[in-house]
């Protein structure tokens, strides 16, 4: 580091080469200004909704697990949200626990929903790869026979129809989707993405809502997200190399296909996802993708990779646009 003082004169030239280099951008970005029209916020806009995302709880009694998942729901309704959508992975994990153990983890999760969140507030639930009961059959010990084995027991605790919603509120529309596609092999393992008769149904639903009509579309994975590249093991480090990998398992691999679909359909606002553990924001053709952190961290041991604690609230506006904040809970980890 250069420890030299700088001149005013430099300071000076610096700002005069400063403000040059601006104008030069200025104009270059000129002949794109109708990209970024439609974003551009209204004086006079008026908050039409405000909701609340809170991904990855985890909840357990272990680590004082189910005590976090009451501070941080408590919290978050003091934000005054008229409506929560969870982010998935809502249990510790039912994917690799057996029945008793995953039924006394969805009792928790559901308990405390219900103490802290108002019944006049609606609630909507993400399905995460933890939700999704006997994924490893070894160690769940689940047979496949069960009645609730795999993504059903999701769908009976919500009485939801399908693993994926739609529904619209306050002038905006909401599509919930389902990022945990299965292999057929039978292992648990899972790559995210939507299948075809996701992908199908999700189309439909962009072709069938009016142009004016701004959406926010929630995942459990990201589709987009710059975390995912921070996200990797020390092993896997070893193994690739210096070779950045996009990992199907941790960020949505159809991406690409999914944002053909948002070229065509420039209402779609924001995408909202968890997984990762770690808060990150990254814009690409005029749709913001939000990964949020964590509830429960690094799963009740503290802040993941940096990001602490917390959960996201969103503004939405009469003019298409959105307000998005992170916020913390003052949760310490023993």
């Amino acid at each position: 580091m250069d420890t030299n003082r700088t001149s005013s004169h430099d300071i000076s030239r610096r700002a005069v080469l400063g403000a040059g280099a601006a104008l030069g951008l200025a104009a270059m970005l000129r002949p794109r200004a109708a990209l970024a029209a439609p974003f551009l916020k209204r004086a006079e806009r008026t908050r039409v909704l405000r909701f609340a995302h809170p991904s990855d709880t985890h909840v357990e009694p272990e680590l004082r697990g189910a005590i976090g998942m009451r501070q941080a729901f408590e919290h978050m309704m003091g934000q005054k949200p008229e409506l929560v959508i969870t982010g998935g992975d809502l249990p510790f994990d039912t994917g690799s626990t057996p029945e008793g153990r995953s039924r006394e983890l969805w009792t928790l999760f559901k308990t405390i929903v219900k103490d802290t969140i108002p019944a006049s507030v609606p609630v909507h639930h993400t399905l995460g790869n933890h939700d999704v009961f006997g994924r490893d059959k070894k160690k769940s010990k689940a047979t496949g026979s069960e009645p609730f084995f795999g993504k059903r027991w999701f769908m009976d605790n919500f009485e939801y129809t399908h693993t994926y919603q739609s529904f619209e509120k306050a002038g905006w529309k909401f599509v919930i989707l389902d990022s945990i596609n299965l292999l057929p092999d039978g292992s648990g393992d899972f790559r995210c993405k939507l299948g075809d008769e996701q992908m199908a149904w999700f189309k439909d639903e962009l072709e069938r809502t009016p142009a004016t009509t701004p959406i926010v579309v929630v995942s459990h994975a990201p589709i987009i997200s710059v975390a995912n590249f921070f996200d990797r093991k020390e092993e896997e480090w070893k193994t690739d190399g210096p070779d950045l990998m996009v990992e199907s398992s941790r960020m949505h691999v159809d991406c690409r296909e999914i944002h053909k679909l948002f070229e065509k359909h420039p209402n779609v606002k924001l995408c909202l996802a968890g997984h990762l553990h770690q808060h990150d924001r990254c814009e690409y053709r005029g749709v913001t993708h939000i990964c949020e952190g964590a509830v429960c961290g690094n799963k009740w041991k503290g802040p993941r990779h940096g990001t602490p604690e917390g959960y996201g609230i969103v503004d939405l506006y009469d003019d298409g646009t959105f307000e998005h904040q992170y916020l913390t809970y003052g949760w310490k980890a023993e």
